[in-house]
């Protein structure tokens, strides 16, 4: 996104889409850290946080992913390396300062489950007991947390989820490595990697941006044409 590959310098197919697909990712990020500065150093109602999460920082974690996905398909496969097994035993490194650990952007996307029956509702206590029947005791409600407490969690995650999202953004070919690390480890497990939700892409709703949602629709097609033709090469 932030960094240019030499192999898509023209401004025609996939170079363009990319192009595009860095301005929305970019002013998404940046309408959800507007909205987040408006309160401060105080964090924001739990509600108004999901809504940040949904209209700007989901649309935008599609997006990356997509474009994640179209430079994967030009890089080469990776070796993997022995397993830890067959491999000597390292030596014991000096104990040292945990460092800091930076949140993980996650490359994979749920698809959509069907819904379940809703299961049907117990049976309710009888309203008459007599007095030598036992009245079952009802188990003690747990503790809810407060609202304060509620609101620092959400914008934590809020935080974590979108400082993932911009490192993301500044190096995706660090994180096409990653992903396709991931699939060369899946597949010698004898696993199926995971793969994007591309039949109902995640932010894609009414509520997104006309020009932004046509971008990203057309990154959803490029990365399946991407995934489809490795697939059918490999």
């Amino acid at each position: 996104m932030s960094e240019t590959d030499p192999q898509t310098e023209d401004e025609t197919g996939v170079a363009a889409l990319l192009r595009r697909a860095t301005g929305l990712a970019l002013g998404l990020m940046a309408m959800a850290r507007a909205a987040l500065a408006q309160f401060g150093a105080a964090p924001p109602p739990a509600a108004y946080t999901r809504l940040i999460l949904r209209r700007f920082v989901v649309p935008a974690e599609a997006t990356v992913r997509r474009a994640i996905l179209l430079l994967a398909g030009t890089l080469p496969q990776p070796v993997l390396r022995p397993a830890a097994s067959a491999r000597p035993a390292p030596k014991a490194p000096p104990k040292a300062q945990p460092g800091i650990r930076y949140p993980v952007f996650c490359l994979t996307e749920a698809e959509p489950r069907a819904r379940r029956p809703r299961p049907a509702p117990e049976a309710a206590l009888p309203r008459i007991l007599f007095l030598d029947t036992p009245t079952p005791s009802l188990p003690a409600p747990k503790p809810r947390p407060s609202a304060d407490e509620i609101e620092t969690a959400s914008q934590t995650r809020l935080l974590r989820r979108l400082f993932a999202l911009e490192r993301a953004y500044l190096n995706p070919w660090r994180e096409a490595r990653r992903y396709l690390r991931r699939c060369a480890r899946a597949e010698a497990d004898g696993r199926a990697p995971h793969r994007l939700a591309f039949t109902r892409i995640p932010g894609d709703t009414r509520h997104l941006y006309a020009p932004f949602r046509n971008v990203l629709q057309d990154m959803n097609l490029a990365a399946q044409d991407s995934l489809r033709w490795q697939t059918d090469t490999s």
